[in-house]
C-alpha cells in the first residue's frame, strides 16, 4: 500500500512539474491562473487534470478544442511517478524520503526545462537545493558533512569556471550547473558526487560523439541528473569501487 502511495503522489507531482516545466521559463506563476488548454485558452475541468488517466480518456486531444496534447505530459507523470516509487524503495516512507524523491523531482523537471530552453530557472534549482539539504541532513545524520559537501563542491567548480574562462576563453559550466552540483553534494556526499559529475560527462562525451559536432551546444543538468541517479540509488556499490580503487 504504502508503494502505491508513492506511485500516486509521484503523478500528482509529476502533474504540477508540468506546470512548472511550462510556466517558470515564462516567468509565470505556478498556482495562479488555473491551468487552461493552450490553444483555446478554456479553463481544464477537474477531471482534465487526473494525471496520465486524464491524456488517455481524452484521447490525447484538449476536451474543448480537440487540438493534439503533447505526448510529454503522461511521460513526465508517468516518469515522476517511477522515481518517486524507486525513492521509496530505496529510503522507505520517511521525512528524507520525502525530501530526497522532492530534489530529485525538481531536478528531473530542471532536465526537461534545460533541454527545452536551454535555461535553468534559479527558483527550481535553489528549491531542489533546499530540500536536498534538508534530506540529506535527516538521511546522514551529520549537518557538517552534507552542508560542507555541498558548499565545497560548489566552491571548486566555481575556481574550477574562472580558470576555465581564463584559459581557455570558454564556459565549460554555467552558474546553475554549480548550484546543480551543490545540490548533488548534499544529496550523495562530496566523494559520491565527484564519481556522479565522472558519470555525466562520460554521457556527455557519447552524445557529443554522436552528434559528431564539437560546436554543438548541449545542455549538461540532463547528464548531471543521470549521473546522479545511479550513485543515489546504488551508493554502496559506488563506494566499494571508490574504496578499491584507492587502495589498489
Amino acid at each position: 500500500m504504502l508503494g502505491l502511495v508513492a506511485i500516486l503522489l509521484g503523478l500528482c507531482f509529476g502533474s504540477f512539474l508540468n506546470v512548472v516545466i511550462i510556466r517558470i521559463p515564462q516567468n509565470k506563476s505556478v498556482i495562479l491562473p488555473p491551468s487552461s488548454c493552450n490553444n483555446c485558452g478554456n479553463k481544464l475541468k477537474p477531471y482534465h487534470n487526473i494525471p496520465i488517466f486524464s491524456y488517455i480518456f481524452l484521447g490525447g486531444k484538449c476536451g474543448f478544442c480537440k487540438t493534439k496534447i503533447s505526448i510529454m505530459y503522461p511521460i513526465i507523470e508517468a516518469a515522476s511517478a517511477v522515481i518517486a516509487y524507486a525513492v521509496y524503495l530505496k529510503f522507505g516512507y520517511t521525512f528524507y524520503a520525502l525530501f530526497i524523491g522532492l530534489s530529485i523531482l525538481l531536478l528531473f523537471a530542471l532536465c526537461i526545462i534545460d533541454l527545452k530552453t536551454l535555461e535553468i530557472p534559479d527558483s527550481v534549482n535553489f528549491t531542489a537545493l533546499i530540500f536536498a539539504i534538508i534530506g540529506g541532513i535527516l538521511y546522514f545524520e551529520d549537518f557538517l558533512f552534507v552542508v560542507s559537501s555541498s558548499l565545497s563542491l560548489a566552491g571548486f567548480f566555481t575556481l574550477l569556471r574562472f580558470a576555465m574562462q581564463t584559459l581557455i576563453k570558454k564556459d565549460v559550466l554555467g552558474e546553475g550547473d554549480i548550484i546543480v552540483v551543490a545540490t548533488m553534494g548534499a544529496l550523495l556526499g562530496w566523494k559520491l558526487t565527484f564519481f556522479a559529475i565522472f558519470l555525466s560527462a562520460v554521457f556527455a562525451l557519447v552524445i557529443l560523439i554522436l552528434l559528431s559536432k564539437k560546436d554543438h551546444k548541449i545542455p549538461f543538468v540532463p547528464f548531471l541528473f543521470l549521473g546522479t541517479l545511479p550513485c543515489l540509488f546504488f551508493p554502496d556499490f559506488f563506494n566499494s569501487y571508490i574504496m578499491g580503487y584507492l587502495l589498489a
